[in-house]
């Protein structure tokens, strides 16, 4: 019975709306026709060639305005059936009142009255979370507000919502139980170190509830100077606290040819050159998958930084590489190097050292994804203009810079 009022549900209204309106242009072009027929001599085309009055070409002007709305609704109603709009219901119910005759009005108004009823609940946003979950937040934030609940940029689910108190948190799907307790403890580590990083609370299998940080990625500054001292800034600060005992999950890349290489050579002698310059560091902490996503800004500070899933204790050219070939692929070499210097001018290991190995690592860490994800993970923060393509150039004359180094 439910699935058989659903097609009602869906389309009652918009058909109603639609009908309102091709009926009021009929109505008016029949309103039209007999104005004018009464100005026309019986059995002639031609309208009489004599002064009428100001009234009747009045009316005759009154009947454009609501046969133009008319027109509106027609249309107006072919999009609610298209698609289901508690915004587009309202301003149907609004225009009714433009048609000027009652039977149009009756189904215009009628089916703007079905579609805010129908529809109310469009006006809450669209939560992907499982109800279990949705239970557990109830549980740990007391009724979260859920008009509040907005989608965060991200592949996999997260939402930022509003508790009843007015307190902003963040729920956000890990790959597994394991990975959410673990971004658990990195997050906790941080946070002992006083790193500016969301809060904590709990974990419930897959899902990792925290506070929310004021601030939202910036990946097109004005200024880059500014932007590359904030980010280079966070990091020497991140590096030089306190070890954790937790070890950094470190991605163990290996050389390789992409299948979409134009320069196989090239990247030949980047695994070559790769092979034969290994080098290992000290561990500092690190926060493993430092990037400009995982930057967030407020005023153009930095006010803080997410996606600890693979922080612990590892060499700190992980965190340098992997923001350098971002900052390649988004903005450039200049920034990536301006990156770099600006980097070893602030930090406190004035042991660190950095080659072209460190570049080389990050590159194949990054190609463990698709150059087209690659693109579409920066998309979402406003990076448009970086194509799959663009990426594979990009990377391609990064590479060719590198093994191009003595």
């Amino acid at each position: 019975m439910a699935s058989a009022a659903r097609p009602i549900r869906n389309y009652l209204p918009g058909l109603l709306v639609l009908a309102g309106g091709l009926y009021t242009v009929y109505y008016y072009y029949m309103y039209w026709l007999r104005v004018y027929g009464a100005l026309c001599i019986p059995g002639y085309g031609d309208p009489i060639k004599v002064e009428v009055t100001r009234g009747i070409w009045i009316r005759l002007d009154a009947i454009l305005f609501p046969t133009v709305f008319g027109v509106i609704l027609a249309l107006l109603g072919v999009m609610l059936i298209w698609k289901k709009k508690f915004g587009a219901a309202v301003v149907a119910l609004v225009l009714s009142a433009t048609v000027i005759n009652w039977p149009a009005f009756i189904m215009i108004a009628g089916g703007a009255l079905l579609g805010l009823l129908f529809w109310r609940k469009t006006l809450l946003p669209t939560i992907d979370l499982p109800d279990k979950t949705m239970e557990w937040l109830n549980e740990e934030t007391g009724a979260p507000v859920l008009k509040s609940f907005r989608r965060l940029p991200s592949e996999r689910l997260v939402y930022s919502f509003r508790s009843g108190d007015g307190v902003n948190f963040v729920v956000k799907e890990m790959a597994s139980a394991k990975e959410a307790e673990r971004e658990l403890n990195a997050l906790t580590a941080a946070a002992d170190r006083e790193i500016p990083v969301p809060e904590a609370k709990a974990i419930d299998g897959r899902f990792l509830l925290m506070l929310q940080l004021d601030g939202f990625p910036f990946l097109q500054p004005l200024d880059f100077e500014a932007w590359i001292d904030e980010i280079a800034g966070i990091l020497s600060n991140t590096h030089s606290a306190h070890i954790p005992e937790i070890q950094a999950s470190r991605r163990d890349a290996e050389p390789f040819i992409p299948g979409w290489a134009f320069d196989r050579a090239n990247w030949e002698q980047a695994a070559q050159i790769f092979r034969e310059e290994a080098a290992d560091a000290s561990s500092v902490f690190i926060h493993g998958d430092f990037e400009p996503a995982n930057v967030l800004f407020r005023d153009g500070r930095v006010s803080g930084v997410t996606g600890w899933t693979h922080a612990g204790s590892g060499p700190a050219q992980l965190d340098v590489g992997r923001m350098r070939v971002a900052l390649e692929l988004i903005h450039g070499g200049n920034v990536a190097d301006r990156f770099l210097g600006t980097y070893k001018n602030l930090s406190k290991n004035r042991g660190f050292e950095y080659s072209r190995y460190w570049d080389l690592l990050a590159v194949y860490g990054w190609l463990e994804q698709n150059p087209g994800s690659i693109a579409s993970h920066w998309r979402r923060f406003g990076i448009t203009t970086l194509s799959e393509d663009e990426v594979m150039r990009r990377l391609e004359r990064f590479v060719k810079n590198l093994t191009d180094k003595e």
